[in-house]
């Protein structure tokens, strides 16, 4: 009897054991839409696309990148459609003892590669920089470098003869208009050149009346688009995104997809037409935002701040 007794109790034990680990086994369930999948050791978290939601709203969403997005969906397109399923990579969170452990891995790896590489450190001391340079450090943007001396995007992009917005890790860049015009010292021009006139005397040819011509009448303007016309008002922010562009693009709450709005900067009133291309999150920290902005564009309107009062203009279908 006291063996039968000792055995059940064994069996219930061993039966809330595994209950507690499948229960704990994928704590992702409550974040996504319909379940987990592993796919070669890796779980992903399958997500069904909300109306209106962009591959930014997800990625802000799940705290992750839309590069690693990209990577768990060959193929995807940028513009995700209502309904459709895709997979949003997931990394378990860890416990304390296992972030103890990797901690103290790492702190071993990196003291071992000090102690090789410190004699080649000690023979090639890193380049000093110079005066009105600026050296490019880990998760620095253009943006956020122009904004720390003061200056334009524009203007580091001409000094460093920049193509894009890309700024590779350790590069030097020129960031004073004094350094460039250094580096770059402008040719002296030369002195005129006096011309002896001659003496001979010649005779005025004669005055040949220039001929008339008739200017030629430009094309009518375009009639404007039939519709109503939506005027806003707001804060305008840029949009966060690691990857960057040239063209002047915006996201918005209402106004359709491949809507043209212009926007106006409340203080300095400069304006600017962009192309809408996706939604704001619907969220409490935008709640004040009417718009937001690409860097290119955001640099056009306020290039020295974060946050501007913007009027926005649109024409929206009747």
């Amino acid at each position: 009897m006291k063996y039968t007794v000792r055995l059940i109790v064994i069996l219930v034990l061993f039966v809330g054991i595994k209950e507690s680990v499948r229960a704990t086994s994928f704590p992702v369930a409550s974040r996504d839409s319909i379940g987990t999948e592993k796919v070669n050791g890796k779980v992903y978290i399958l997500h069904k696309v909300d109306q209106g939601q962009t591959m930014y709203a997800v990625m802000r969403r799940y705290k992750t990148t839309i590069g690693a997005i990209r990577e768990a969906n060959p193929g995807i397109n940028d513009q995700l459609r209502f309904n459709d399923v895709i997979r949003v990579p997931y990394d378990p969170p860890r416990t304390d003892r296992q972030q103890a452990r990797e901690e103290r891995k790492e702190q071993r790896k990196a003291e071992k590669e000090n102690t090789v590489a410190a004699p080649a450190v000690a023979k090639v001391p890193d380049k000093p920089v110079a005066p009105g340079m600026h050296r490019v450090e880990a998760g620095q943007t253009l943006y956020g470098i122009a904004s720390k001396y003061g200056v334009l995007m524009a203007d580091v992009r001409k000094w460093n003869n920049m193509t894009s917005d890309n700024v590779p890790l350790g590069q030097d860049l020129i960031v004073s208009e004094k350094t460039y015009l250094e580096r770059n010292p402008v040719a002296a021009a030369k002195p005129p050149v006096s011309v002896a006139l001659d003496s001979v005397s010649t005779k005025a040819k004669p005055s040949v009346p220039e001929k008339v011509v008739k200017p030629v009448e430009a094309p009518a303007p375009p009639r404007p688009a039939v519709g109503r016309k939506v005027n806003e008002s707001g804060l305008a922010e840029m949009i966060e995104t690691n990857e960057s562009t040239n063209k002047y693009l915006a996201l918005h709450r209402t106004a359709p997809i491949g809507t043209l709005v212009e926007v106006k900067n409340e203080y300095n009133q400069e304006k600017l037409l962009v192309k809408v291309i996706g939604r704001i999150p619907d969220t409490s920290v935008n709640e004040e935002i009417v718009i937001k902005l690409s860097a290119r564009a955001f640099e056009k309107l306020s290039p020295n701040t974060r946050r501007f009062r913007a009027e926005i203009n649109y024409i929206a279908a009747n």
